[in-house]
């Protein structure tokens, strides 16, 4: 790379500095230095995504469940203060109250109860990644899940269980980024030398047929991790397979 003069000097006095960057051959959005980020930072950045999208879905679930009981409950207690200070009448009412109090911080205190987590003591692996499926996919990355699990004979270790959850979370979270996805069938298929995973995605009807920006979104992604990524243009659906070796099998 050079530096050429203002014109009043000799040719001889070009300076010669440096290269900042190789060349930027791939055709993605240019990075910093004006290079495409690297495949792993367009990982993080789902990943930091999902935990993001998880966090919110946890706020919604509180604010709109048991914030709304335990607002309640203030209020009734608030009446019955008021009440305390009234005639007979009034006080023999206050025992149904009280009941209905007790009823709502019931009520909230179950809606506070988080389902246990994915790998807990005793859960086998079907029973890991039918918790891993319900809390991390189910209802947050799409609407409506189907599963077929066949994973009793060769039973997928922890690690095995936890690469094929992130690989569908990542798949979702590029597909849409901020919505859900309207319909999803992922089966789990475990093989003395492998893992199967395949994954279905419908997306929402307000979706075009081909969307070209979802498909950008998916490719570097499915790439990355070793992926098979197919398209259909006619529905605006896209399936994904992917192959888990077993090291040593």
């Amino acid at each position: 790379m050079t530096t050429q003069t203002d014109g009043d000097e000799p040719a001889s006095t070009t300076k010669t500095v440096p290269a900042r960057t190789p060349a930027c051959p791939d055709p993605r959005r240019p990075g910093p230095e004006g290079c495409p980020p690297a495949p792993s930072f367009d990982l993080l950045h789902l990943m930091v995504a999902l935990q993001e999208r998880g966090h919110r879905s946890l706020t919604e679930r509180l604010h709109d469940g048991p914030m709304q009981e335990f607002t309640a409950v203030l209020l009734d207690l608030a009446s019955v203060r008021r009440r305390l200070s009234g005639d007979l009448a009034d006080r023999a009412d206050l025992a149904d109250r009280v009941d209905e109090i007790e009823s709502h911080l019931h009520a909230a205190t179950n809606a506070l109860q988080l389902p246990p987590g994915v790998f807990r003591f005793g859960y086998d692996a079907r029973q890991s990644l039918t918790a891993g499926l319900t809390l991390r996919i189910a209802g947050l990355l799409v609407d409506r899940l189907d599963t077929d699990l066949q994973v009793d004979e060769h039973p997928p270790t922890h690690a095995e269980i936890s690469v094929l959850l992130a690989t569908a979370q990542l798949l979702l979270q590029a597909s849409d980024p901020v919505g859900t996805g309207e319909h999803a069938w992922l089966a789990v298929r475990s093989a003395p030398a492998e893992v199967n995973l395949l994954l279905r995605v419908r997306p929402r009807a307000y979706e075009p047929p081909a969307d070209a920006a979802r498909a950008a979104r998916l490719r570097p992604v499915a790439d990355l991790i070793g992926v098979e990524l197919r398209h259909d243009a006619s529905t605006g659906g896209w399936s994904a397979a992917f192959r888990l070796d077993r090291p040593g099998a």
